[in-house]
């Protein structure tokens, strides 16, 4: 039986290799990222750029108007089904020459709706975060409140993308294979946090260096929308494939 360690290092190193073998389709994949981030940027909604992503100021909500909510809420429509669609494309690739099956065309035609039903949960997902900003808006206990329910939210949805990809689960069972693969896995999801914090504070000061503001913002912004979460999705995709035997 192989040791935690050895299945940790196998994961490593197969998302390291096929990311450095496919770079080039990957990148090209992975373009509609920067388009996801700049759409609440460019509209009038009360975002800003940190860490290479975008982030809502929940403080100015009180003060919106109904149409800016509506264009808040479209923008951020639009930027979440970007980011679920090149995920999935991203997942398919990985899902293609793991298990060693050409991309066929009824895998290309369940593209949309990988899509869909990736977009409805982190729509939900996002409502649910706002939903509580807006609850404790006010509460003493919101700076401790908010980090835990949005940490706990975002474990127990990790494997949310490659669920509804690999195994082509529905809404409800993507959550709950999901809920399922995070509880019984917790060192996978806790090894690519740490790696996703670190690689992304590695750009930021890199990008502090090379750029003055808000130039460096966007340099983060687009290093980590081709290179870093490019790679953090195969990584993603293989951990929940170390599950089938088969694939490894």
């Amino acid at each position: 039986m192989e040791s935690m360690e050895d299945d940790i290092s196998r994961t490593f190193k197969y998302a390291s290799d096929f990311y450095l073998q496919r770079l080039g389709l990957i990148i090209v994949f992975s373009v509609p990222f920067i388009f996801a981030f700049l759409i609440p940027v460019l509209v009038a909604a009360p975002t800003y750029l940190s860490l290479g992503g975008v982030f809502l100021r929940t403080g100015s909500t009180p003060e919106l108007s109904l149409f800016d909510i509506t264009v808040t809420a479209a923008a951020y429509a639009a930027a979440v089904f970007l980011i679920a669609d090149t995920i999935v494309n991203i997942n398919i690739i990985v899902r293609s020459k793991r298990t060693l099956n050409v991309i066929s065309q009824e895998i290309l035609s369940a593209m949309g709706s990988h899509a869909t039903r990736i977009f409805y949960i982190y729509t939900l997902a996002l409502l649910l975060l706002l939903v509580v900003q807006l609850l404790t808006y006010e509460s003493p206990f919101r700076s401790w409140i908010f980090p835990a329910f949005s940490l706990m939210l975002s474990y127990l949805l990790f494997f949310v993308p490659p669920a509804v990809v690999i195994d082509n689960s529905d809404t409800a069972d993507a959550i709950r294979r999901s809920v399922y693969m995070a509880l019984k896995n917790p060192h996978l999801v806790l090894l690519w946090s740490l790696l996703g914090l670190f690689s992304i504070s590695v750009l930021k000061v890199g990008g502090d260096f090379l750029f003055s503001s808000p130039f460096s913002s966007y340099f983060v912004l687009i290093a980590n929308s081709l290179l870093l979460l490019p790679f953090l999705t195969v990584l993603q995709t293989q951990m929940y494939m170390e599950k089938y035997p088969l694939a490894r």
